[in-house]
């Protein structure tokens, strides 16, 4: 029941993720289309990313060792994503909730 809970909270983790990209794509200062673009073209192109190498049913398989680092780089991104749209609180407690969301569900086994 335990691990249950925390790949509800990695699952969470990853839509907070999309959510963070396209937070700060619309908070960019540029033009409407431009954030337009970004607030919705970021989102998009990390779903598309993620369900082609990362996610549980992946249509490409890739060495756990990428998908690691993937993952990292990604989840990395949307904290920095925050940060740099104005929400250094929201970054560091994303960025935690992700540490330990995707650490426990690791130590728990499925990983």
């Amino acid at each position: 029941m335990i691990h249950g809970f925390f790949l509800l909270l990695v699952f969470l983790s990853e839509v907070a993720a999309i959510i963070a990209y396209g937070y700060w794509g619309f908070h960019v200062p540029s033009s409407a289309l431009v954030k337009w673009v970004l607030g919705v073209g970021i989102p998009a192109a990390v779903i598309v990313v993620w369900g082609l190498f990362l996610s549980p049913n992946a249509s490409v398989e890739i060495p756990q060792a990428l998908c690691i680092g993937m993952k990292v780089i990604i989840f990395g991104l949307a904290a920095a994503a925050l940060y740099s749209a104005g929400r250094p609180k929201l970054a560091l407690w994303f960025g935690l909730c992700v540490l330990l969301s995707h650490g426990m569900d690791y130590v728990l086994g499925e990983k």
